[in-house]
């Protein structure tokens, strides 16, 4: 496994982990906003493993602001990281896959994709755009391309984590799920690992929702 992380140190520590309980893994710091990184991260994978199977995408950052207090740096700055940057992850990591006959993308979306909610009018535009792209690359199963899949994320993740430090923004979240509680990293796993093997080797293009039932109501 090749762990990347903007911070280089977060990333380093991810493999010390799967190192420590006897899996193989590797580290290196990427921007995903850096084309050139994420070319030599690509390069780096192959000269480590022979070969690049699975792509994990989950950068994402997002933000709080009234549509009419929402600034041109904020909303770039998101754009770049949700939607470029997977954009610019995803095209490298295909042409590789391409090159060895073929592999499995799994971008990290939100259910926010598909729903909007009030102030986060450039996280539900990045995620939107996020979903239209991966469905774009639905042929991928192809002989000249590989295939490609997005799953969309639960509720709670490391990136929203700090939007629930308040007791009642997180009931009123808590509020509106059908199972009753925020989503955990631990909540993807199953998902991940059927997007991730050939159980799914008939799946592409598609979106897998773990949300707890968020979109159903």
């Amino acid at each position: 496994m090749f762990c990347t992380d903007r911070d280089g140190a977060a990333a380093e520590a991810t493999a010390a982990r799967i190192r420590a309980a006897g899996g193989r893994a590797a580290a290196s710091a990427l921007d995903v906003c850096d084309r050139g990184a994420i070319d030599r991260a690509v390069a780096a994978v192959v000269r480590e493993f022979g070969r690049l199977d699975i792509v994990l995408e989950s950068a994402g950052i997002s933000h709080r602001l009234n549509f009419l207090d929402l600034d041109p740096d904020t909303w770039d700055r998101i754009i770049a990281v949700n939607l470029t940057g997977m954009f610019h992850l995803g095209q490298a990591t295909a042409r590789q896959m391409a090159k060895q006959g073929g592999g499995s993308i799994i971008n990290v979306t939100s259910q926010l994709a598909e729903v909007a909610r009030p102030e986060r009018a450039a996280y539900v535009a990045s995620k939107g755009g996020a979903l239209a792209d991966a469905c774009d690359g639905r042929r991928s199963g192809s002989a000249r391309h590989p295939r490609q899949r997005d799953r969309t994320r639960p509720n709670a993740t490391g990136l929203t984590r700090a939007s629930y430090t308040d007791p009642e923004a997180r009931r009123a979240t808590e509020a509106v799920i059908p199972l009753g509680r925020l989503g955990q990293p631990d909540d993807l796993v199953g998902a991940v690992l059927f997007l991730a093997s050939d159980e799914s080797r008939w799946v592409t293009g598609s979106t897998v929702t773990v949300d707890g039932g968020y979109l159903t109501i």
